[in-house]
């Protein structure tokens, strides 16, 4: 074999070494990028990484991009010309240092997790907050007659716990509140007969308001049970207090003023109206449910007399097509009379349309 044949059989023979070291170094560096979680091929979209030896991944590449690049022109000095060498280390370079033209957001990844962690927990926290506030009332023990409660706060699954009766004791707020007035010592009933009620109602204009009243012991079951249904079926009533909030000189004008005002009561220690004998609101064993339409009237020849102005459009004009006036087709006549009460409207002379009495 002639010198000039031997010498172009090493060139080609070198020259495909240099390609497998070429090959050899393009996957090393593709290795070297994928392990540090690149994984798109030379273009990085994130903060620089870190590998285990504490050196980030652009250095890593560059590191290991030198070596392969070293690797290639030693072999190729070794048995091509020094042009391809040259020429394969520029090809090499130029395939581990391609980096992006833009500016990326850093990942979420990137965040301090402990930070963001905490700050989820915060806002978990004030949410409760808002929602504990719009929970539902547990009940209305608490809250003064006339509060009106939103309805989106009432249990409509437990009515109960927002109709309770109370006993009343001596020295407690309610004894002060009606000693010496609705209430004084006397032989005919005692503080121990009594009950203290709080109960919701929906008033005249559609809102949910508390309630409160003053019952005989014997009664109050019923007398709560009757007005949990009124309330469920959206019954009006314009006020609920007891008859102290009205109280002036005495029982009589007490009584006067409540009608005066279109408020709804039971107790009050008094003789009939007319009397002499024992009312049965002086038992708490009566009730006056929205006194202006529902008036208390005397019949003289026909002709209906009654002693409050406000009574004029009610005395003598009872369809039950106007509102809150009770007749027999009146919900309230209906769950009265069931428990047994009698109704004043069914009397002949006066007829007392407010009045239920047991």
């Amino acid at each position: 074999m002639s010198d000039r044949r031997r010498r172009r059989e090493n060139i080609v023979t070198g020259l495909l070494a240099s390609g497998i070291c070429i090959v050899i170094a393009g996957t090393v560096i593709f290795a070297s990028k994928f392990a540090n979680g690149s994984g798109d091929f030379g273009i990085q979209t994130g903060t620089t990484g870190t590998d285990t030896s504490g050196n980030s991944s652009e250095n890593t590449t560059v590191t290991t991009a030198a070596a392969a690049s070293e690797s290639t022109s030693e072999s190729t000095s070794a048995s091509t010309s020094e042009s391809t060498s040259e020429s394969t280390t520029e090809s090499a370079a130029a395939s581990t240092t391609i980096k992006p033209e833009i500016s990326v957001t850093p990942s979420p990844e990137s965040y301090d997790e402990s930070t963001s962690s905490s700050e989820e927990t915060s806002g978990e926290e004030y949410s409760f907050i808002l929602s504990s506030e719009e929970d539902k009332l547990s009940g209305i023990k608490d809250l003064k007659a006339g509060t009106v409660v939103s309805k989106d706060r009432i249990d409509k699954d437990n009515l109960s716990k927002y109709f309770t009766s109370s006993k009343i004791e001596e020295g407690d707020s309610v004894y002060e509140r009606i000693n010496g007035k609705s209430y004084k010592s006397n032989k005919d009933i005692k503080l121990s007969d009594l009950r203290y009620l709080k109960m919701l109602h929906v008033n005249f204009d559609g809102e949910y308001q508390v309630g409160e009243m003053i019952v005989n012991k014997s009664v109050a079951d019923e007398v709560l049970g009757i007005f949990k249904s009124l309330f469920s079926d959206g019954y009006q009533i314009y006020s609920m207090y007891l008859i102290d909030n009205f109280w002036e000189k005495n029982a009589g004008t007490a009584d006067w003023n409540s009608i005066e005002a279109n408020n709804t009561s039971c107790f009050c220690y008094r003789a009939a109206t007319g009397g002499s004998k024992l009312s049965k609101h002086a038992l708490g064993r009566a009730i006056d449910i929205n006194p202006q339409q529902n008036p208390y009237v005397t019949f003289k020849d026909g002709k209906p007399s009654y002693s409050h102005k406000n009574a004029a459009d009610y005395a003598s004009n009872r369809s039950s097509k106007k509102a809150h006036v009770i007749t027999t087709s009146d919900k309230a006549y209906k769950l009265f009379t069931k428990k047994g009460w009698t109704w004043g409207g069914s009397w002949s002379s006066p007829k007392d349309y407010q009045h239920f009495q047991k």
